[in-house]
C-alpha cells in the first residue's frame, strides 16, 4: 500500500501561511526556496482558488503531435501499460507527455479518470505551470530530472487531492523525448512512487536506445552479433525464406538448441504461435507477449519481442525475436510490488494453547509441498499465517503472489488465472505462472468461479494448467487457501467442488477466534503499542485498568478490531499511557459476557461491578466529583473514599 509522506502536514501549514499573506515574496520559514520561487510565480499569474480548463490540443494539430512522437510512444505506451496492469493500487493514472507538457497518452482506473475529468484533464492537455500551477511535469521538463508534487506542494487548490510524480526520458543525445507520470490520490503518496516513475522512465529510455541499435544493425550486422551475445535475452533471426541466420547462446539455453541449427529452415525445428504468423503476414512487430513455442516436440513457455528489419529499399530484411523466460514477467512484477511474504513464525503473537497448536501445524505444513486450507473468521491474521508458512518452506525467496479471490469481477476471473485469450492483447501472464516455483495465496477461496475452480483442481492434480489461448503449461506452485465460510455447506449448496475442498484439506489449519483464546489479548496489545512506538518515537504503555477492560471485551473484528482500538486509544490518550478514558465506548460498556452496547457491567464480584459504576460515572461526568455524586446517589465522603479504596484517579477522566 502508499503510504502518506511525514512532509505533507508541514507543507500543508505553510501553504495556509503563503495564500494568506499579503506579498507574494515575502520569505517563509522552513519551506524549499525553490518551491516558494515557483508559488510566487504562480501568485502573479493566477488565483490559487481559481481553476481554468487547461488549454487542449485537438484534431489536426493533435494527431500531427502524436505522429512526430510515433517512435517514443511505440515503446513507451507498453511499458507503461505494464506497469500500470500490475501496480496494486486501487486508484492511480499514468500520463505520458511530449517535451512541452501536451499530453499524448493517459491510462487510469475509472475513479482516478473522473477526478480528471472533471478538471478537464485529458489527452492532448498541457501541463503548463502558467495555467495549472506548478505541477511535477512541468517542474520535472524545466529540472531535468524525476520530480514528485504532492498535496498542498500545489499552488492550485484544485490539485491538493493528488499527488504527482515525473520524469523525464531523454534520448541516446541527451535530447528530453518527452516525460512519465504517476498520479495518484494524495492519500495514497508514497516516496517510492517516485522510485518507480523514475525507473520506467529509465527502462523506456533503455528501450528506445535498443531501438535504435535494432535499427543500425540492418547495416552492421556482424558488429551487432557480437553485442547479441552479451545481452540476457535470447536472440534468434532468420530471413523471409525462413532460413536461420543467427542464435545466441542464450536463445540455444531457451530454445533446447545448438548453434549446429543455423541456416537450417526454422520450420523445421520450431513451431510459432498463430501470433508470430499473423505479425509477420501484416507487417508488425511484437512486444514483450507471453507465448508458447515448440521445439523438437516439447513445449517452451516464454516471453517474446518480434522486430522486423528492414533494408534500405524498405522490404523486410529479416525477422528477429527476443526471448525471455517466463520468469522475465514475475521479476518485473516483484520488482515493482516487492515481495509481500515478510512475516515469519517469529511475527506469529500468541501464548495460548490454541494459538501455539496452530503454530505448531503450520510448521509442520510449511515443512511439506501438499496444499494449506487456512479457516476461520476475518481478521484473526490467516494472511500473515500464509506468509510464514511460505518463509518456513523450501519456497522462501520464490514468489509469494497474494490474491483476493472476492475483489476480482467473476467475468474477469477466468482471464486473470488462465491468461488472456484475445491474439491482439498483450502479455497477460496467468497468476499461476507468475507464482511459479513459489506460492499462490488465494485469500477467501470460495469466491473463485467454478471454471477457475476446475483448473485449480487440474493443476493440483497434474501440475498443468489450460491456458485460455489454448497452450498448455506445466506450473510448479504450491496453493494456501483461506476461508470464513463453512466449505462443507457450500460443497453441498453445489457452490464449491468437493474434489477440490479434498485436495485442499492436505493441510487443514482452523484459527480460533480471539473470543476463545482471550489470553492472547495482552501479548497482541503489547506488540501494536510497540509498532506505534516505533512509529510516534515515543513509549506508550497500557494501564491494568484498560487492560482489564480489554480482557472482558468479545472482539467480534479479532486480531484486526484490537489493533484498531490500541491504535485509537494511543491516539487519543493525553500521556504516555493508555486508561480506561481513552478506550473506545463500546468496549467499556462490554458486559463481562462479551456483549456490548450501553448495558451495565455486571460480575459476581460486587467490588468490580462497583469499581466499573464509579469509572462509568467519571467518565460521565468528566471526572466532576460534585456531578459523580449526584449520579451515584452518594456523599463526597462516602465517594472520595470508593475512589481511594479502588485507586481511582478523577483527573484520569477529566
Amino acid at each position: 500500500m502508499f503510504l502518506m509522506p511525514p512532509r505533507q502536514a508541514l507543507t500543508k501549514e505553510i501553504w495556509n501561511a503563503f495564500v494568506s499573506q499579503s506579498s507574494a515574496e515575502a520569505e517563509l520559514p522552513n519551506i524549499d526556496p525553490h518551491l516558494q520561487q515557483v508559488w510566487a510565480r504562480c501568485r502573479r499569474q493566477q488565483r490559487h482558488d481559481h481553476w481554468s480548463m487547461p488549454h487542449r490540443a485537438k484534431g489536426v494539430t493533435y494527431a500531427s503531435i502524436q505522429k512526430s512522437k510515433a517512435p517514443f510512444l511505440n515503446i513507451a505506451i507498453p511499458a507503461i501499460e505494464d506497469t500500470y496492469e500490475y501496480l496494486e493500487s486501487e486508484s492511480c493514472a499514468f500520463v505520458i507527455s511530449d517535451e512541452v507538457g501536451c499530453t499524448l497518452y493517459l491510462c487510469a482506473d475509472s475513479e482516478m479518470k473522473v477526478k480528471l475529468d472533471t478538471l478537464g484533464i485529458q489527452e492532448g492537455v498541457y501541463w503548463r505551470e502558467g495555467i495549472m500551477g506548478n505541477n511535477a511535469i512541468s517542474s520535472a521538463m524545466h529540472l531535468a530530472k524525476a520530480t514528485q508534487t504532492a498535496g498542498f506542494e500545489h499552488f492550485k487548490e484544485a490539485l491538493h487531492g493528488f499527488a504527482v510524480y515525473a520524469a523525464p526520458v531523454f534520448g541516446d543525445t541527451g535530447t528530453a523525448l518527452g516525460c512519465v507520470a504517476l498520479v495518484l490520490p494524495v492519500e495514497k503518496a508514497s516516496v517510492s512512487a517516485l522510485g518507480l516513475i523514475h525507473s520506467a522512465s529509465r527502462d523506456i529510455a533503455s528501450q528506445m536506445q535498443a531501438e535504435s541499435m535494432l535499427t543500425e544493425s540492418n547495416q552492421h550486422l556482424s558488429e551487432v552479433h557480437v553485442l547479441l551475445e552479451g545481452v540476457e535475452e535470447g536472440v534468434l533471426a532468420w530471413y523471409p525464406n525462413g532460413k536461420i541466420h543467427y542464435l545466441n547462446q542464450k536463445g540455444c539455453d531457451l530454445l533446447g538448441l545448438t548453434v549446429s541449427e543455423l541456416g537450417r529452415e526454422i520450420s523445421s525445428i520450431l513451431t510459432m504461435p498463430q501470433r508470430v504468423h499473423q505479425a509477420i503476414k501484416q507487417g508488425v512487430g511484437l512486444d514483450m507477449v507471453d507465448t508458447t513455442i515448440e521445439s523438437k516436440g516439447r513445449l517452451i513457455s516464454l516471453v517474446m519481442s518480434l522486430k522486423i528489419v528492414k533494408n534500405a529499399q524498405n522490404s523486410t530484411h529479416c525477422y528477429i525475436a527476443l526471448l525471455y523466460p517466463i520468469k522475465h514477467i514475475r521479476d518485473l512484477v516483484h520488482q515493482h510490488v516487492g515481495n509481500r511474504a515478510r512475516l515469519t513464525f517469529d511475527d506469529i503473537v500468541g501464548g495460548s494453547d490454541a494459538m501455539l497448536r496452530v503454530v505448531r501445524q503450520a510448521r509442520h505444513a510449511a515443512k511439506g509441498r501438499g496444499p494449506v486450507l487456512l479457516h476461520g473468521e476475518d481478521g484473526i491474521g490467516k494472511s500473515h499465517l500464509a506468509q510464514a508458512i511460505h518463509n518456513g518452506s523450501d519456497r522462501q525467496g520464490q514468489p509469494f503472489i497474494a490474491i483476493n479471490c472476492q475483489a476480482i469481477p467473476k467475468e474477469l476471473m477466468a482471464s486473470e488465472f488462465l491468461g488472456s485469450a484475445l491474439e491482439s492483447e498483450h502479455s497477460s501472464v496467468s497468476k499461476f505462472e507468475l507464482a511459479n516455483g513459489g506460492t499462490l495465496f488465494l485469500d477467501q477461496v470460495e469466491c473463485l468461479s467454478s471454471e477457475v475452480q476446475a483448473a485449480l483442481l487440474h493443476l493440483l492434480k497434474t501440475g498443468l494448467i489450460n491456458r485460455m489461448n489454448g497452450n498448455i503449461v506445466s506450473v510448479d506452485v504450491r496453493i494456501v487457501a483461506t476461508s470464513n465460510v463453512d466449505l462443507d455447506q457450500y460443497v453441498v449448496e453445489k457452490h464449491f467442488r468437493r474434489q477440490l475442498l479434498l485436495e485442499l484439506q492436505t493441510f487443514d489449519i482452523h484459527v480460533s477466534p480471539l473470543r476463545d483464546r482471550i489470553e492472547d489479548v495482552p501479548i497482541l496489545a503489547e506488540r501494536k503499542l510497540t509498532h506505534l512506538e516505533a512509529e510516534k518515537k515515543t513509549s506508550l504503555a497500557l494501564s491494568q485498568e484498560a487492560l482489564s477492560f480489554l480482557m472482558r471485551y468479545r472482539w467480534p473484528g479479532n486480531h484486526r478490531e484490537l489493533r484498531n482500538v490500541i491504535e485509537r486509544s494511543a491516539n487519543f490518550s493525553d500521556g504516555s499511557v493508555i486508561r480506561v478514558k481513552d478506550l473506545p465506548d463500546n468496549i467499556i460498556t462490554a458486559t463481562d459476557h462479551g456483549q456490548t452496547g450501553n448495558k451495565p457491567f455486571h460480575s459476581n464480584n460486587l467490588a468490580d461491578s462497583e469499581k466499573v459504576t464509579i469509572i462509568r460515572s467519571a467518565l460521565d461526568c468528566r471526572g466532576k466529583i460534585g456531578s459523580m455524586c449526584e449520579d451515584l446517589k452518594v456523599g463526597r465522603t462516602t465517594l472520595w473514599r470508593k475512589l481511594k479504596n479502588y485507586n481511582i484517579d478523577v483527573n484520569d477522566y477529566k
